[in-house]
């Protein structure tokens, strides 16, 4: 519908007189082989690399041989598995690992705790901000439950140059055609400059307005009596106020509960359920990466410092990216900071997080950055110095909802406090964002606005 084609993407080829190694079209893929380093919370110092160390299984790897045998089992089973594990999402089956912490899921299927928070934190729970400890054993599946990533070598793991702002550009190219110059590809779509005068013009069905900060909605009245929705916002250093029909609070948990003046009780106590963690992701760009392809790997992950894995990866040559890469190339390493602290309880590791996201200066974090990659890296020719041209961090406070046990299908024959706020819109207010599906995901994003909206127009404009 908003003009994105998947057959568009063009991505870099190999062209160096080196051996071509894989390479993913995203920093997450992490193609085989993969290195893992070992440090000196493993006992060595220097630290030391097992490159495919699930195809050697693990030989030579610092840990006890408990561990190796249990994640080989491990692996060895889940690969043997086919399908999800239960029929539909909300049977008996799936509601009993909601009932439960990834963790517990985990040791029944043979891994002791140590090795889990050894080895699998945060990788098995990444994708929902905190480790196995403190998540719905539910999160291993509802990826793969909803359909939400395609996964497959046709059409899967694409990735635009700005992230998602990709996909949200060209939705503001279908509604405000204008907005953005150029006609409607790919190309000109995520490369084009923006017209800000085309955004917020009246007259127009659709208007962007800039700058401006929602801080109060209600109901005019009972919310079952109101004909309209008060919206105060600020601009400028000015508070103004409108009126609408209906309104969708598309913000995260920890903003929406507090914007909503006249929240129900119901609401407000669902709303006290969620529970959101940091997360910062660091690009460094380096001006080639050698010292990677001479250990014989484009993807490398590590279990303590800053961090925990990255990736080189090809990049899409439309956006004025070089057609060709090769180990002299110069490229981004992504690393992807979440903050664990298994044992806590899941909302003192949110906020703990928070503390040190916000507190920590960017020089510390550049320090942290360069002794990291130096001590994973220097064996094999890196230099901070020579190879580091720049390094830009994006914190981000509450980048993920954290679905504890209980959170996707409810506990103690109560709902699930998601459903709460999605079954119906509060008077002429419905609620949307990726954190009421459980699973932070473009399509999820897109999925709950559809239905928030869909909502209001059977129920209430109507």
């Amino acid at each position: 519908m908003v003009g994105i084609d998947w057959h568009k993407f063009e991505y870099q080829t190999w062209a160096n007189s080196s051996p071509e190694m894989p390479l993913g079209r995203t920093f997450e893929a992490m193609p085989s082989p993969v290195g893992y380093f070992f440090g000196t919370k493993f006992g060595q110092n220097p630290g030391k690399w097992i490159i495919d160390p699930w195809k050697k299984r693990f030989e030579g790897a610092p840990i006890p041989t408990f561990m190796k045998n249990e994640l080989l089992e491990w692996r060895k089973k889940s690969r043997d598995s086919t399908g999800l594990p239960f029929e539909y999402p909300g049977d008996t089956t799936s509601r009993r690992l909601d009932s439960i912490t990834l963790e517990e899921h985990l040791m029944e299927q043979g891994l002791s705790r140590e090795t889990i928070r050894t080895m699998l934190v945060p990788s098995e729970g990444g994708g929902f901000g905190l480790g196995p400890d403190v998540l719905s054993a539910y999160t291993a599946y509802a990826f793969d439950a909803l359909r939400a990533l395609d996964d497959s070598p046709e059409t899967g793991w694409y990735a635009f140059p700005g992230g998602n702002a990709g996909i949200a550009r060209h939705i503001v190219k279908t509604l405000i055609p204008d907005s953005i110059a150029g006609p409607k590809t790919l190309e000109a779509v995520c490369g084009g400059r923006i017209n800000f005068a085309a955004l917020d013009r009246p007259g127009q069905s659709a208007r962007i307005r800039l700058d401006a900060t929602v801080v109060r909605v209600e109901h005019e009245k009972q919310a079952r009596n109101s004909d309209f929705v008060r919206v105060t916002y600020t601009q400028g250093g000015k508070v103004y106020r409108l009126k609408a029909r209906s309104a969708v609070m598309a913000g995260g948990c920890w903003t929406s509960k507090l914007i909503v003046r006249d929240l129900p009780e119901s609401h407000r106590e669902a709303y006290s359920q969620f529970y959101r963690s940091a997360c910062m992701v660091a690009n460094v760009a380096v001006r080639n990466w050698r010292f990677l392809y001479k250990l014989g790997i484009s993807s490398a992950q590590w279990f303590e410092g800053i961090g925990s894995f990255t990736s080189v990866h090809k990049v899409p040559v439309w956006n004025g990216a070089p057609p060709t890469i090769g180990p002299d190339s110069p490229t981004v390493l992504t690393l992807k900071v979440l903050f664990c602290y298994p044992g806590l309880p899941i909302e003192d590791q949110g906020n703990r997080g928070r503390m040190e996201l916000l507190s920590t200066s960017y020089r510390d974090y550049e320090r942290k950055i360069r002794e990291q990659l130096t001590e994973m890296f220097s064996q094999s020719g890196f230099d901070p110095r020579r190879d580091i041209a720049g390094i830009i961090l994006n914190r981000w406070g509450h980048a993920y909802v954290n679905p504890q046990p209980g959170f996707f299908f409810g506990k103690d024959g109560k709902p699930a406090a998601r459903e709460i706020l999605r079954a119906a819109p509060f008077g002429r207010i419905a609620f949307a964002n990726t954190d009421l599906s459980g699973t932070p995901d473009h399509k999820t994003a897109v999925l709950e606005a559809h239905r928030a909206v869909g909502q209001l127009l059977d129920k209430v404009v109507a």
